[in-house]
């Protein structure tokens, strides 16, 4: 009876070893990888007028981890994006009402997110998260489920600004992190 047990254990053990070696050899089949992308702006002007927009071309195939990885690439997802002030406003009491956008190359819009009246210099240290709704996601990454969509146009739009001085400069950055799911 207790060379049965043995055995029965032995075979239940075996079978457990090798479906969980499956799981782990399938699990090492893909990795995902985080991708951030980050543009810079520089914003200059004199008020009035009070509203300026400036666009940036983002191409996902200019990232380093695209380039390594882009003949292996099975899926790319959005993952969050931020707007932050990359050095001090110049003066540092700008202020103004900010929207991000950012586009298909086609002019489509993917996410608009107002910010609101804010001042750039609150968010030199630490960025304005953006807050995108889920339709705005699935959005994206219906674009992004399309692995020849690589470029997009970002845009930032300040209007209604408010500054102690006639000219001012905003240095700002807008980040953008995509998962990418790659074989190995």
């Amino acid at each position: 009876m207790k060379k049965y047990l043995t055995i029965c254990f032995i075979a239940v053990a075996s079978f457990g070893m090798l479906s969980l070696s499956g799981c782990i050899l399938d699990a090492l089949d893909t990795i995902n990888l985080n991708m951030p992308i980050s543009q810079e702006f520089n914003i200059t002007g004199t008020v009035p007028p009070t509203s300026y927009t400036q666009s940036q071309t983002i191409d996902l195939s200019n990232s380093s981890t695209y380039q390594r990885y882009q003949n292996k690439i099975q899926s790319i997802s959005f993952l969050t994006a931020e707007f932050r002030a990359k050095s001090t406003p110049n003066p540092p009491d700008l202020s103004g009402d900010v929207t991000i956008t950012l586009k298909q190359s086609d002019g489509t819009v993917l996410f608009s997110c107002p910010l609101g009246n804010i001042k750039p210099a609150d968010y030199v240290n630490s960025p304005y998260q953006l807050v995108l709704t889920s339709a705005q996601i699935s959005f994206l990454n219906a674009y992004l489920s399309i692995l020849s969509n690589k470029v997009f146009v970002a845009t930032i739009s300040i209007t209604n600004i408010s500054s102690s001085s006639l000219t001012f400069n905003l240095n700002a950055v807008i980040d953008v992190v995509f998962k990418l799911k790659t074989k190995t």
